[in-house]
């Protein structure tokens, strides 16, 4: 029998709502209070950015930055050279779109699954519409899952990206990145994925996932504070990509009408970055490090089998995906054609104070698939438990038997 973890009281959000029973993760994680102290220490104590300075507090704030760089290296199985901080998703996935050389490689097209969400879909569609790019958006059946024999029909030896996420959001589908990074190598093409809800609640590594590059947020499955999106990248595609964004320490020997690009993995990371939530990553890493060595995987996996169980007994609650005792995130509507309002559902209960996420969760196309209107989006993570599951599944089955 597995042994549950019970680690509410490592966060302080339960400190000021005992009683929450918190659901959105994949959204938006709690933050572990060590990560918080590390940041409230950081700003304390040293304040001043990375790179920035040859005095001691600017040193010593580059070397939080690195810390956490190699702690987030290690804890994924990779260098910590082919691992930038970003602000934001958007940004990251911009520079390198804008920074890829499409006129050298002769390639003017982009393949996206119709399940990625904004940051990604609206992204590249814009650098599509600055660079003059041809777009094939790659349809989903109707469990969200990428249609590969489309992929395959439209990919061709003028397609340099190909955008695919490795688990989708609202359902939780995972895409079967490997074959779909086949496809793409076999065209010369690089497979560009967003990890954000895998990396950190399950086993997936970037060597596991088989892209070229991953952006994933630092504040979904590796529960850092907000505002910090990390790019991992192939190690020979990083050596001889230019970013599209420059400036900061992203440049060196810098004149009037030139400049050169910084060595790898300064010359991703333009501007000011944010330490203050690289410092508290690197915290919630070694958190996080700590409850895989207390048996995070078996509890989520126990977490999701429960999840699964009591979702699934509810008459009139429609399950969309492909759920199994592995899924962290459960998308659903209570009764068919939409029945009641996801947000209604939400608002009854939150009175209950349950909170989900609804609507059409920043992946329109996606989610209209499944519902026009939008879904529930009832996600886990490590301080979830059987109460927490119950206390949904008790407040929907109400929400049933008073309003259908």
């Amino acid at each position: 029998m597995t042994v549950m973890l019970e680690v509410k009281s490592d966060f302080g959000v339960y400190d000021v709502h005992p009683d929450l029973a918190y659901f959105d993760s994949a959204s938006t994680s709690l933050v572990p209070k060590k990560a918080i102290k590390a940041t409230t220490i950081f700003l304390n104590t040293c304040t001043v950015s990375s790179r920035r300075g040859a005095y001691k507090l600017a040193v010593m704030s580059n070397t939080l930055v690195e810390n956490a760089r190699s702690s987030l290296a290690d804890f994924i199985n990779t260098e910590k050279s082919q691992v930038s901080f970003h602000g934001s998703l958007p940004a990251a996935v911009a520079s390198f779109a804008y920074g890829y050389d499409w006129h050298k490689e002769n390639r003017d097209h982009i393949a996206i699954a119709e399940s990625e969400e904004h940051s990604i879909l609206t992204t590249l569609l814009r650098v599509a519409e600055v660079l003059g790019l041809q777009v094939d958006t790659i349809p989903i059946d109707n469990t969200g899952l990428l249609q590969i024999e489309q992929l395959k029909a439209r990919v061709n030896s003028r397609t340099g990206m190909i955008a695919v996420s490795d688990v989708t959001t609202g359902v939780g589908v995972q895409n079967p990145t490997n074959e779909i990074a086949g496809i793409a190598h076999e065209n010369g093409a690089i497979l560009m994925t967003d990890a954000t809800r895998s990396m950190g609640t399950t086993t997936h590594s970037p060597k596991s996932i088989g892209a070229d590059v991953l952006f994933f947020s630092g504040n979904v499955g590796l529960m850092g504070p907000p505002g910090l999106t990390v790019q991992w990248i192939d190690k020979s595609l990083g050596t001889v990509l230019l970013p599209g964004i420059i400036g900061g320490s992203a440049v060196a020997n810098v004149t009037p009408s030139s400049y050169d690009i910084a060595m790898q993995p300064d010359k991703f990371e333009p501007g000011t970055i944010n330490v203050p939530a690289i410092v508290g990553l690197g915290a919630a890493i070694d958190y996080l490090r700590t409850l895989h060595s207390r048996g995070f995987l078996d509890h989520m996996k126990a977490l999701s089998q429960y999840m699964l169980e009591r979702l699934t007994s509810i008459d009139n609650l429609v399950l969309y995906g492909l759920p199994s005792e592995s899924s962290t995130i459960f998308g659903f509507n209570m009764g068919e054609g939409g029945g009641i309002s996801c947000h209604d559902i939400s608002l009854f209960l939150d009175q209950s104070n349950v909170a989900v996420r609804s609507g059409l969760l920043c992946a329109h196309p996606l989610i209209r698939v499944f519902a026009n209107e939008g879904i529930i989006q009832a996600s886990l993570h490590v301080y979830n438990s059987f109460q927490d599951i119950d206390r949904l599944a008790e407040s929907l089955r109400l929400i049933r038997e008073q309003l259908l």
